[in-house]
């Protein structure tokens, strides 16, 4: 792999030296604010600067008002505001990227020695797309910058549910000439409004500061600093596009997965069972708040018949879609809610999202009585949707509802429910048990699973039963994961002999692997730190591959469909990758969770401050052979490293 990209280690921003590493290249970044998402496509092309700005606004519906039905488009260039030196355009040979929350561009106008710094970000809380440009005459002649674009000026318009939807582009700029030295500032935004709305007003400068704000508000919740920049780096920016693309909608706000396709909705897995959890351990009240929404919004899809649930709940929340069928979505849900419940202590105001939970959990143990295996949960399909096979049963759908059973268990407790906990934990050790009599099998002679009854190839989740702490067989399962058969240049394929790649089930390879590694020292030392050793070096080479390459710098959804898009949820499950996999956390109550104390050999040390969870602030560190937990209040935990511990924060 070629390294494009650098780590500014003091700002954890990345920068791509154009100088050093020239040559045509192009790539996307999404950024989000509350009523607006941002591709820009940036980079060089015959050696100048090319830039392609396209917003979406998830919140002004086009028709049809379904999954894909939120308004967006290409910003033509030529009504892009662009001075003209000394009445001549102006050409801009690109000097380096900057990614830091924004894109930001340098680049030189040689025939005129301007120097030209560009910066483009959604607004946090308009529905703007905000760019600014600075520009700097280096050479030693003056320079008039004169410029013709009217304002405000009309960029798009097309008609939807809501009405009249109309897009202008607003710029402040004053024509000037520069002296040597000397700088001018053009600021413009391109917004959304229904006819007969105010154009908005805006001041760029200021929504710039809002972005950073933004920006640093999701990133520090859980500070990590591991001595290696690569992780924390990574770490870092998964969290921030983890944690950005959250929408206002008319039912109030939600995590979307974006990737200019999926907006204002909410997913079984992407939100439910990927995002919830993690955003658990924010303490950030917009992230809560929105994971919370996305289970309150299945609420009324829930009733006594105990039909499937919808696998999304899209346009604002006014329509659903289950394409798929039933994909394991209650098996979901039960996972990742009560992971959410547990962590944050949320389990509504009159314990709606329990209710929930029990109820999800009671569709899990109906399907287990079935013609096909009982004990075991049939699903029409997976998250996969019939891209791949997936049988009538799969691992996937038992996996999770097996972990699902497991954390619901312990609310159960938590909530007065005792004889509910028996039946869930019995439910769970049923999965397991006939788990090992279904889906265990030698392929390729690895001594792992099978994805499904039938199945003879390796797939990627096989990884699940690891994740669900089940080691049986682990060293077959991390050999086949990690083998030839299922590792390429695009990531972990999805099964053995195509060319599809998804990160989430990569991501859940990696904290089950290191979830396997915690299990196994207790029992053998040496295997365990064998497997950290695996883990570790397969998750450097995805940090370089996705921090540092061609495509930065954020987990991506899928190869070669979607080409790679950074839909948010998919950072989630990076950042859980800290929590669930290397600390291999397990709620056990609303105060109380056990982890490991083990950190890879390859890391001098693991911090992490400011941790949201289990009803306390606290920071943690592991170094030098020591464990600690300092909370908020000044309560102090603390022991010697070498396996699993648990912490009560009752006592």
């Amino acid at each position: 792999m070629s390294e494009r990209w650098n780590i500014d280690t003091q700002s954890r921003s990345l920068y791509w030296d154009c100088e050093k590493i020239g040559g045509d290249h192009t790539d996307f970044i999404e950024m989000s604010g509350l009523y607006v998402s941002v591709c820009i496509t940036y980079g060089i092309k015959d050696g100048l600067l090319y830039l392609n700005r396209r917003p979406v606004f998830p919140t002004h519906r086009i028709f049809p008002n379904n999954t894909h039905g939120s308004w967006q488009f290409d910003i033509p260039s030529d009504l892009v505001p662009q001075p003209r030196a000394n009445g001549r355009a102006i050409t801009e040979v690109p000097k380096a990227f900057f990614l830091d929350g924004t894109v930001r561009t340098l680049s030189r106008d040689t025939d005129n020695g301007l120097l030209i710094t560009r910066t483009l970000f959604p607004s946090t809380d308009s529905a703007a797309l905000c760019e600014r440009v600075e520009y700097k005459n280096e050479g030693l002649s003056p320079v008039t910058l004169t410029l013709s674009h009217g304002t405000p000026c009309e960029v798009n318009r097309v008609r939807g549910p809501y009405g009249l939807n109309i897009s202008e582009c607003t710029v402040t700029w004053s024509d000037v000439t520069l002296a040597h030295g000397e700088t001018a500032l053009l600021e413009s935004f391109y917004t959304a409004r229904l006819a007969n709305g105010d154009i908005p007003s805006l001041d760029v400068g200021s929504e710039l500061q809002k972005r950073y704000a933004r920006r640093d508000a999701l990133t520090a919740p859980l500070a990590l600093s591991t001595g290696n920049d690569l992780l924390d780096t990574m770490f870092y920016f998964a969290k921030l596009r983890g944690g950005e693309s959250i929408f206002r909608t008319k039912n109030g706000d939600v995590h979307s997965p974006g990737g200019l396709s999926y907006y204002a909705a909410v997913w079984c897995n992407d939100q439910a069972e990927y995002a919830g959890p993690w955003q658990a351990w924010t303490g950030d009240e917009l992230q809560l708040s929105a994971a919370y929404n996305a289970y309150a919004w299945y609420y009324p899809h829930m009733d006594g018949k105990y039909e499937p649930i919808p696998s999304s709940i899209i346009a604002e929340g006014l329509d659903f879609w289950g394409g798929a069928g039933d994909r394991g979505d209650a098996a979901m849900y039960l996972f990742g809610a009560s992971r959410y419940a547990l962590i944050s202590g949320r389990t509504g105001q009159n314990g709606e999202l329990w209710k929930a939970i029990k109820w999800c959990a009671e569709y899990c143990l109906r399907k287990m009585d079935n013609d096909i295996h009982k004990g075991l949960i049939p699903s029409d399909s997976d998250e996969l949707e019939g891209r791949l096979p997936s049988g009538r049963i799969n691992l996937s759908t038992n996996m999770l509802a097996l972990g699902g059973f497991k954390t619901a268990a312990a609310l159960a407790d938590e909530l007065g429910e005792p004889e509910l906990a028996e039946v869930y934990r019995n439910a769970a050790r049923t999965v397991e048990a006939e788990t090992e009599v279904y889906f265990a099998a030698n392929i390729h002679g690895y001594d792992t699973y099978k994805y499904y009854e039938d199945n003879t190839t390796l797939r990627s989740w096989i990884c699940l039963p690891l994740c669900m702490d089940i080691a049986t067989r682990a060293g077959g399962t991390v050999e086949a994961i990690t083998s030839p058969y299922l590792f390429s240049d695009a990531g972990q394929l999805s099964e053995e002999g195509t060319v599809i790649a998804w990160d989430r089930s990569t991501l859940y390879g990696l904290r089950g692997m290191y979830r396997a590694a915690a299990i196994l020292s207790d029992k053998d030392p040496a295997e365990g730190s064998r497997f950290r050793k695996i883990a570790t070096d397969y998750l450097m080479g995805y940090c370089a591959q996705r921090l540092l390459g061609d495509h930065v710098p954020y987990a991506v959804e899928a190869y070669p469909e979607g080409g790679q898009r950074h839909l948010s949820a998919e950072s989630t499950l990076f950042c859980q990758i800290i929590t669930e996999g290397i600390l291999a956390v397990r709620p056990l109550g609303f105060r109380s969770f056990s982890f490991n104390t083990l950190i890879p050999e390859d890391l001098p040390c693991f911090v992490l401050t400011n941790v949201h969870a289990f009803g306390e602030v606290f920071d943690l560190s592991i170094e030098n052979g020591r464990w600690s937990i300092v909370t908020q209040s000044g309560r102090c935990y603390s022991g010697s490293c070498g396996g699993r511990v648990t912490v009560d924060f009752k006592v």
